[in-house]
């Protein structure tokens, strides 16, 4: 019979009142009521949960363990892993090299990377890639216990990874998801802004953000402040555990650095949201990419510079996980509201999504319908 373990504690993310999100602001019991019926579920060890409405952050909170063990709890201050929301970042750093008339995005992938070979069926460009339209593949069975234990600290020695296999399809034919296609933009990044791709994306977007929990991650980054990562699946053959979760090693996810190997607090992860809410940040031609579904020849994609493009509501989002951790991020961009959720758990049913679910089904929906317009 399972057993619930996870000790629940409300730290920090005091409510913010303002005439205009008054409902929200009112509103922490329900949001606690939604996080608590959730976690009978999936009983994530530890996680946090940030919303903001018209920029003011009328929930804020963390449950839970950072580190059971140890003893630690999980809070707002909590940097968590982030996994593929990172490609945001990624997408955020391509519109900003964009925006400096740095870099095209519709020439081949070659000019910026000349070692990725050409694909026989046509051109692969930036565009390809940040639409997940270039026919590259995801992970296969290189990602093993080896390569957790590497370190990449450039990112174009990534490249031999996936090289000499890259391609499944014909480039602009049809949607491939693959973490590979942003860790080559990010070798292009890194390229024609002549720079390492970390040093830009911290000048050019975690810097002017203001994002100071935000950081490339590695074993050991935090000290004893690094939450633990834990999983209620076996890390092997990933049947579910009966009684109680897995520590997960202190993997380096360096491998996939463009593509999902950032922390952050939770509060930071929802700053970065509302920067695409309008034009600041980014330009009103660059955000218009970001909240369009791009279509090359007549191939549309579902995600656009990292974010997923939805509509009825009108909102971006993207999500991840991975061993020991669960994230979400969604902003809805005609209520001017965000919701953010992070978790150091691969939880109980974590494998439905459920937890980076920004429908009326989903975590991150049921807490965006306390926020009425």
């Amino acid at each position: 019979m399972m057993r619930s373990f996870v000790l629940w504690v409300s730290l920090g993310g005091a409510l913010v009142r303002s005439a205009e999100g008054q409902a929200c602001s009112d509103s922490a019991a329900a949001f606690r009521g939604i996080i608590a019926e959730f976690q009978k579920r999936q009983q994530n060890v530890g996680l946090a949960v940030a919303v903001l409405s018209r920029g003011r952050a009328v929930f804020s909170e963390g449950f839970g363990w950072a580190d059971k063990e140890a003893g630690r709890a999980a809070t707002t201050a909590t940097a968590f892993g982030i996994a593929s929301i990172t490609k945001a970042f990624t997408g955020a750093a391509l519109l900003k090299l964009y925006e400096e008339g740095r870099v095209d995005l519709d020439v081949e992938i070659q000019r910026y990377v000349p070692e990725f070979p050409r694909h026989a069926q046509g051109a692969i460009t930036l565009r390809h890639l940040a639409a997940h339209l270039a026919g590259l593949r995801h992970w296969g069975p290189e990602r093993n216990d080896s390569l957790y234990a590497r370190h990449f600290d450039d990112v174009l020695d990534i490249l031999p990874l996936f090289r000499d296999n890259a391609f499944i399809s014909a480039p602009g034919s049809r949607y491939s998801y693959s973490s590979y296609g942003y860790n080559l933009i990010a070798m292009a990044i890194q390229r024609a802004s002549g720079m390492p791709y970390q040093r830009y994306v911290a000048e050019k977007v975690i810097q002017p953000l203001q994002l100071q929990s935000v950081a490339f991650d590695r074993p050991g980054l935090g000290g004893t402040a690094r939450p633990a990562r834990y999983s209620w699946y076996d890390l092997k053959d990933f049947h579910q555990l009966p009684d109680s979760p897995v520590r997960v090693p202190d993997w380096d996810y360096s491998h996939n650095t463009a593509g999902g190997n950032l922390v952050a607090t939770v509060g930071d992860l929802a700053q970065f949201g509302r920067a695409f809410q309008a034009p600041g940040f980014l330009s009103d031609s660059a955000l218009a990419l970001v909240w369009k579904r791009p279509m090359i020849g007549n191939v549309e994609s579902s995600m656009s510079f990292g974010w997923f493009v939805r509509d009825n509501p009108r909102r971006i989002s993207i999500n991840g996980s991975n061993a020991g951790l669960q994230a979400g991020l969604t902003v809805w961009r005609d209520r001017d509201l965000v919701v953010a959720a992070l978790a150091n758990t691969w939880g109980v049913g974590s494998r439905s999504g459920e937890f980076m679910d920004d429908s009326a089904q989903g975590l991150q929906g049921k807490l965006a319908a306390i926020c009425r317009p």
